[in-house]
């Protein structure tokens, strides 16, 4: 059976480990650090980011996957994309509106 999605496989992989690694790191300081900003910003930063994780997980999840059928590898893969573009956008929005809050504040 031949595996179409092999050759994407090891660097989505790679990329997804290595934002997660980046997004839990910054949860971590951020759950601890002491901020000034609202609840509302609060609540929006902590909603992004979890969508983020969310969604990085997930696909990590699908690209290991073994087993999907050669005919949908494609679509499944499209699919996966998709979710890390939108992991991605979520964590650095909800990282960027902490920055951007943190830095008005100063």
């Amino acid at each position: 059976m031949e595996d179409r999605l092999q050759a994407y496989r090891q660097p989505m992989v790679t990329a997804t480990g290595i934002i997660l690694g980046f997004v839990l790191n910054f949860s971590s300081a951020w759950v601890k650090g002491d901020s000034s900003i609202s609840d509302g910003v609060a609540y929006a930063v902590f909603g992004l980011v979890i969508v983020g994780l969310l969604c990085l997980i997930l696909v990590l999840s699908r690209v290991l996957r073994m087993g999907v059928e050669p005919e949908r590898a494609a679509k499944y893969y499209s699919t996966t994309l998709t979710l890390f573009l939108i992991g991605v956008s979520c964590a650095v929005g909800g990282i960027m509106i902490d920055m951007f809050s943190n830095f008005m504040d100063s």
